[in-house]
């Protein structure tokens, strides 16, 4: 594998970060590194959505399956999920991402 690494001058908005793409020599064909952000947040669902908004709000997730009459068991499986699907660590860092996403 051979990388190479072009900071380009037409970067738009430093603050989104560098657009990362990789380039099939053989192909032609110009590949995505990286998923935008716009386009993971937009794989929630509208239930994983609904999770993370009473996250924010400080709800615990006993406290959050009572409010949506879903089990324990069923908050905690969506709150994995949007750590996988955001790509982060822990609750706060996706409610700060998905805060910046809007």
């Amino acid at each position: 594998m051979l990388s190479i690494l072009d900071i380009s001058p037409n970067q738009k908005n430093m603050h989104e970060g560098i657009k990362s793409e990789l380039l099939n020599f053989r192909t032609g064909k110009i590949i995505s590194c990286i998923e935008s952000q716009e386009d993971i947040a937009n794989t929630l669902t509208k239930r994983e959505i609904e999770v993370l908004k009473l996250v924010k709000d400080g709800f615990l997730s006993k406290e959050i399956s009572d409010k949506l009459t879903i089990s324990f068991h069923t908050v905690n499986t969506h709150r994995q999920r949007v750590l996988e699907k955001l790509g982060v660590d822990n609750s706060m860092e996706a409610v700060m991402l998905a805060s910046k996403l809007g």
